[in-house]
């Protein structure tokens, strides 16, 4: 094996409700251009329903679901870190319960960003259950409108994050928007795999983020205290809080995954 080769490592980034693998973009030219370090490639699926050819919609789009087609598409047989915001981040911790010996070896790290481990109580899985009706009724505009201001804070709004995060929204069909809500009500509590945690662990979250709030983070980063690393980041920002302040994550990023080299 080369020193090139040994040296590699494989981000699997894994993309929020109701976005795409774009929204990874800025993270993927980083890595390009050597900015999170020598060897590192970054790999953004799309889930299923917005193109993948053999991934259709379904009704209900479990994070099992998604994270067993993740793995089935899992590039390559280098060591990977996990990363995934919001829903991705369901989806990771998903994943990882679900690893068998060989992967698990691979896993060098995980990174959640503006999530949670926890499942929704009886109020939030209605309110998942009422969005996804509306969307099926009304299309993606209304969403938009509604979860932009979550999304961006007013300082973010009006450039280039803005519109790509539009782009996104109106990308996603609305039957996929609809399943996924109905998948993410379905969700389990996952502290279990926080708590038996054998990799580093970086918990980054937005001080303005109304979705997934910082107290969601801190928990989660209580849950790893076996880890052998652990680091709470608190960006300025909302939901989308690392792609609204790249020049903060981004190192905070190239050193969490030297460290999960090491």
């Amino acid at each position: 094996m080369t020193s090139e080769t040994s040296s590699s490592l494989r981000l699997l980034a894994l993309h929020a409700f109701p976005l795409d693998g774009r929204m990874w973009g800025l993270v993927k030219a980083a890595a390009a251009t050597g900015q999170l370090g020598d060897g590192v490639a970054v790999t953004a699926p799309n889930f299923r329903g917005r193109g993948v050819p053999g991934r259709t919609a379904e009704p209900v789009h479990a994070m099992s679901l998604l994270a067993k087609d993740v793995l089935e598409e899992l590039p390559g047989d280098e060591p990977f870190v996990v990363m995934g915001l919001s829903m991705g981040g369901y989806v990771a911790l998903e994943l990882l319960s679900r690893l068998g010996p060989g992967l698990r070896a691979r896993l060098r790290g995980l990174v959640l960003c503006d999530s949670r481990a926890s499942a929704d109580d009886e109020a939030g899985k209605e309110r998942r259950a009422d969005s996804a009706a509306a969307i099926e009724k009304d299309g993606m505009e209304p969403l938009l409108a509604k979860m932009l201001p979550q999304f961006l804070v007013p300082a973010s709004r009006g450039g280039a994050l803005e519109q790509l995060v539009r782009t996104m929204f109106l990308a996603t069909p609305p039957v996929t928007a609809a399943a996924e809500q109905r998948g993410m009500a379905l969700r389990v509590d996952h502290f279990d795999v926080l708590g038996t945690l054998s990799v580093p662990f970086l918990a980054a979250v937005g001080d303005e983020d109304e979705l997934t709030p910082p107290s969601a983070s801190e928990q989660m980063v209580e849950a790893a205290a076996n880890a052998p690393w652990v680091e709470l980041l608190t960006l300025p920002g909302a939901h989308l809080a690392p792609l609204e302040h790249p020049g903060e994550f981004l190192p905070k990023l190239r050193a969490f995954l030297d460290r999960c080299r090491s």
